[in-house]
């Protein structure tokens, strides 16, 4: 397998050709800020992870929660931060989000309540051979394309959601090959979904 092959391998998540279910998504609400300590509760934790970066240091804390409970509370402490912007961002398999946290000169934190970004991921339902594409709260066109593993590609195409909505379903032949790539784009976002029809 090539290097292009198997950059595509690592780090994207495997389908089984079975019914995928999606549990609803988490929310955050942040709440006060102390000093330089924030702090937010998020519901529907599970498998969600929490990042906080800037663009010149990269990734400075990350944390993967798994929480069983609906709610929980979390603050962070980030008195080791110096002036500049800083983004918290939860991932979770369906969606993005980032806030902005600035500190000014004067070594005054301050947060943003709602996110600058929501990236809301594609979700996919497998059944046989169909696979359904499925993606909400999306404002611009986006391109999907679907291929194999040795770079065939099989459909290409630029849509437009319908009321933030967008819906394609792809009839996958096992007998052309038994994995495909789907790769969706928008906004400068890309999303790469093996899918196996073993």
């Amino acid at each position: 397998m090539n290097t292009l092959k198997s950059a595509f391998l690592a780090g994207f998540l495997l389908i089984s050709a079975s019914v995928m279910s999606k549990d609803k998504d988490f929310s955050i609400a942040l709440g006060t800020v102390n000093a330089k300590t924030i702090n937010f509760e998020i519901s529907n934790a599970k498998n969600v992870s929490l990042f906080v970066y800037n663009d010149i240091e990269g990734e400075i804390f990350s944390e993967k929660l798994d929480a069983s409970e609906t709610v929980i509370s979390k603050s962070y402490d980030l008195k080791e931060l110096t002036t500049g912007t800083y983004y918290l961002v939860a991932e979770s398999e369906g969606k993005v989000e980032k806030y902005r946290i600035n500190i000014n000169k004067d070594n005054i934190m301050e947060v943003d309540k709602t996110p600058v970004s929501v990236i809301h991921k594609p979700e996919y339902t497998l059944k046989d051979n169909f696979v359904k594409l499925h993606m909400s709260g999306v404002k611009n066109p986006v391109t999907i394309s679907v291929m194999d593993f040795a770079d065939n590609n099989y459909y290409t195409a630029t849509k437009q959601p319908e009321d933030g909505d967008l819906n394609v379903t792809f009839d996958l032949d096992r007998n052309t090959s038994e994995n495909y790539i789907i790769r969706v784009e928008e906004n400068g976002n890309a999303f790469n979904k093996i899918i196996s029809l073993r």
